[in-house]
């Protein structure tokens, strides 16, 4: 598909250069005044500039980071809704989550980061807040 869009990019450049040369050197293909073939030309410029367009947001698309699942939730940031000492709820990305912390209880209402899962379970460390 991508490779496709860049074929027809190219192909609509090579003809709107094409056009534009046999304008400007007064040549006439068809039957179309020099100023057809500018308006032609400058018409296939902007059709190739709209496919790039659509070319470049589709490579952009195919190199972003995943943003579901477990791969998004780790490293994310939130706030305990409940003590957990050592299991209790966050709520991590405006979603509540069981969680569980490894070290030391954490309280209600602390910022938390989360570390990784296991299994249902968010695993959490407090974030250190600074003064």
């Amino acid at each position: 598909m991508q490779a496709g869009l860049a074929f027809a990019v190219g192909i609509l450049v090579v003809i709107a250069v094409f056009l534009f040369l046999a304008a400007f050197l007064g040549a006439t293909y068809f039957g179309l005044a020099v100023q057809g073939e500018v308006i032609l030309a400058v018409t296939i410029v902007v059709v190739a500039l709209i496919i790039a367009l659509i070319f470049y947001a589709g490579v952009k698309a195919q190199f972003k980071k995943v943003k579901t699942g477990k791969e998004a939730l780790i490293g994310s940031t939130g706030i305990a809704t409940s003590d957990l000492k050592p299991t209790g709820e966050v709520r991590v990305m405006g979603e509540f989550w069981q969680a569980t912390v490894k070290d030391a209880a954490i309280p209600a209402g602390q910022a938390i980061v989360v570390v990784g899962m296991d299994g249902l379970f968010l695993v959490v460390q407090p974030i250190e807040q600074k003064a």
